[in-house]
């Protein structure tokens, strides 16, 4: 099956997967309801941050590396969530839930050190080796919270797929429904018990190539595959600018200061690679 599954947490550690699905189903009831998340899982974050009285800032930007998908620090107590908006959008959901673990695991006391150090995730953490216990699991809880069991058995079983004749087509259906890239929801469909590791083997042989061209064809996820590059956001900066020019709070020079700032940044992204 490739790295995907012999480095997964399902695959590696299947008791310590359970207590990660466990978790993903409690954080769920609590924070995500009873719908497939999608591009939600910002509002999520930003929900579950709100709750632990978490300062927390979610920026997106066009990093100009595909290799990059997203990272997370502290700086003077504030935690801040990078997502390169250049990356398809279901790759920047699941980069976006994967560090909403790391996030978790600082909240909770559990491990606070990796965002303390600061975390990465690129390209070969998700497809091929996790660089952490803690990456592993991040990579596992991903997948369960934006494709949870049920959610995925209630879809099966209203699009009447077939476990072991699996099409290409049929995760083209799934893809289109959860938002996530092809491996990551062949993983799961093993991890669901939907499929055998050998169906999913031949499944992830298929041509990425191939596999683009059956979305073009047939339009299945196909608005997921698009990336958001010309989309900057800079969490609460822009808008805690113009609140306090409002208020009239700055002077003209300060406010003329902080839109070059601003725009500044923009440009830094924009002229990078």
């Amino acid at each position: 099956m490739g790295d995907i599954f012999e480095e997964s947490l399902f695959n590696k550690q299947p008791r310590q997967f359970d207590k990660v699905n466990a978790l993903a189903k409690a954080f769920a009831a609590n924070y995500c309801g009873s719908t497939i998340i999608r591009d939600a899982i910002f509002g999520i974050i930003m929900n579950y941050a709100r709750k632990r009285e978490l300062s927390l800032e979610i920026l997106r930007y066009p990093f100009k590396d595909e290799e990059l998908w997203a990272f997370t620090f502290v700086k003077k107590g504030t935690l801040f969530l990078c997502v390169n908006s250049e990356l398809a959008m279901c790759k920047q959901f699941f980069a976006a839930a994967h560090e909403l673990y790391h996030i978790h695991c600082y909240a909770e006391d559990i491990d606070p050190d990796t965002i303390t150090s600061g975390s990465l995730l690129d390209s070969k953490t998700v497809d091929d080796m996790a660089v952490s216990q803690e990456d592993l699991e991040a990579n596992a809880f991903a997948g369960l919270l934006l494709m949870p069991d049920s959610m995925l058995d209630e879809q099966i079983r209203l699009y009447g797929i077939n476990g072991e004749r699996i099409s290409a087509d049929d995760v083209l259906t799934l893809m289109e429904l959860f938002a996530l890239p092809f491996k990551a929801v062949v993983l799961r469909l093993v991890e669901n018990h939907t499929i055998s590791v050998s169906r999913a083997q031949e499944l992830l042989k298929i041509d990425a190539f191939f596999v683009q061209e059956r979305i073009k064809r047939t339009g299945k996820a196909l608005g997921w595959q698009q990336n958001s590059k010309e989309l900057l956001y800079f969490g609460s900066l822009l808008d805690d600018m113009e609140s306090n020019r409002d208020k009239e709070l700055l002077t003209d020079s300060r406010e003329k200061s902080d839109k070059e700032y601003l725009e500044k940044i923009r440009k830094s992204f924009f002229s990078k690679g």
